[in-house]
């Protein structure tokens, strides 16, 4: 390839081609807490393919107030193995 300075942007391209990967970021149900929802990531990149999936197994469950920004709700998720990692506090309702 021409005009190629950067042999991270090659790699990073045939990738992208052949087996693309995004972080995973949704949100999760929180029961008992002051907000009703929770926002979510995953630790590592998931196979694009893979998205979709997962994000519906995650709307079907419920985490329990409280919730602690870096925690791990659910551990070792799809092909991966991702844990998926709340991103804010969510504290119990009194």
């Amino acid at each position: 390839m021409d005009n190629n300075n950067c042999d991270k942007g090659l790699e990073f391209a045939k990738k992208e081609l052949a087996d693309p990967e995004r972080i995973l970021t949704s949100t999760m149900k929180v029961n008992s807490g002051e907000l009703p929802m929770v926002s979510v990531r995953s630790d590592k990149p998931v196979k694009k393919n893979e998205l979709k999936s997962l994000i519906r197994y995650l709307d079907k469950i419920t985490v329990s107030a409280p919730v602690l920004n870096g925690q791990a709700v659910v551990s070792a998720l799809g092909e991966n193995k991702v844990n998926i990692i709340a991103t804010r506090n969510i504290e119990k309702l009194s």
